[in-house]
């Protein structure tokens, strides 16, 4: 039986959940610990250790990702696990998965990306109501106003090549349907960059499918792409 550590470390609250026979391996999802875990239970039976570090509301900006990897680097000591994680990132999760890739690209074995928000202005300025509270946290961690983040190109969206350029295996995960992450400013960016330059990437796109749900209802192409 698995067994859940939970600790405080830097001021944030960690999860390490540790499998019965745990074989070293480790995926650190990025965002909604448990939301949508058909597969990540599946690979902690596996033998897959599960973590999840609750750095929430930092959007991936350069501060978070600092946070992430010291996190990184006592979590592999702390219960002997790789040097390498396996990154799950949903939604606002890919876009800490993808920086925090392009930071420490040696620290990452694989990364498997879910309706993943990587044109972060487009998904966040078009949020309304009380919604709108996450825009603006999202400016203030990148030190944005308003105007500015018009002309800001440091989110993954202009980040791709040097994404690509470290060959770490991608998959990616969306709904064709999405009106968050929207596919045409989004995954649909990435799937043509990669197509242009001849990268591969592993693909299931799920017809009429909106943002919710995550992952995939036959859960084998995940399980695959992780233990391949």
């Amino acid at each position: 039986m698995s067994k859940t550590y939970e600790y405080v470390f830097n001021g944030y609250n960690a999860y390490v959940t540790v499998p019965e026979n745990p074989n070293g391996k480790w995926i650190w999802k990025a965002e909604y610990r448990t939301a949508f875990n058909k597969a990540e239970l599946a690979l902690i039976e596996q033998g897959y250790t599960h973590v999840y570090y609750e750095v929430r509301f930092q959007y991936g900006c350069p501060k978070v990702q600092r946070l992430m990897h010291n996190f990184h680097l006592d979590v592999i000591e702390r219960f002997n696990l790789q040097k390498k994680c396996i990154l799950i990132g949903m939604s606002v999760g890919g876009l800490y998965s993808f920086n925090y890739t392009l930071a420490y690209p040696e620290y990452v074995e694989k990364v498997y990306l879910d309706a993943p928000a990587l044109d972060v202005y487009d998904v966040y300025s078009r949020f309304t109501g009380e919604d709108v509270q996450y825009y603006d946290k999202m400016l203030g961690c990148y030190g944005l106003t308003r105007e500015t983040v018009k002309d800001f190109k440091d989110f993954p969206i202009y980040n791709l090549k040097e994404f690509f350029d470290h060959n770490i295996p991608v998959l990616l995960v969306a709904g064709d349907a999405d009106p968050v992450c929207r596919p045409e400013k989004n995954y649909q960016v990435m799937l043509r960059y990669c197509e242009e330059n001849n990268i591969p990437i592993t693909v299931h796109i799920k017809p009429g499918c909106g943002h919710h749900p995550h992952g995939l209802e036959d859960i084998t192409p995940i399980l695959n792409f992780v233990n391949a």
